[in-house]
């Protein structure tokens, strides 16, 4: 008799075990997330420009966009601080 009740208990906490967790009902919570790597690398400030374009710099309240020649120096930022210099992409499309 001591075996018929170990027989009832074991489905029983089984499926309680099952219904408490999210895993085995609702499948993974949290899905694998493709990380993106940003290639593009900036310039700071007092360094020379390897190429000509247009670069950008920001702080929390402005954005500045200049163009720069290739073998000038970077310029400081608007307010004098040393700052990163990120070159623009193109965003126009050839017909």
């Amino acid at each position: 008799m001591n075996c018929k009740r170990f027989l009832l208990i074991v489905p029983l906490l089984a499926v309680a075990f099952l219904s408490t967790t999210p895993g085995a009902y609702y499948g993974p919570a949290v899905n694998a997330q493709e990380t993106k790597t940003d290639t593009t690398t900036g310039y700071p400030t007092g360094t020379k420009c390897p190429k000509s374009g247009t670069y950008r710099a920001s702080n929390k309240y402005l954005e500045i966009i200049i163009v720069v020649a290739a073998g000038e120096i970077f310029p400081p930022f608007s307010d004098g601080s040393k700052t990163i210099w990120y070159p623009l992409k193109s965003t126009t499309k050839d017909s």
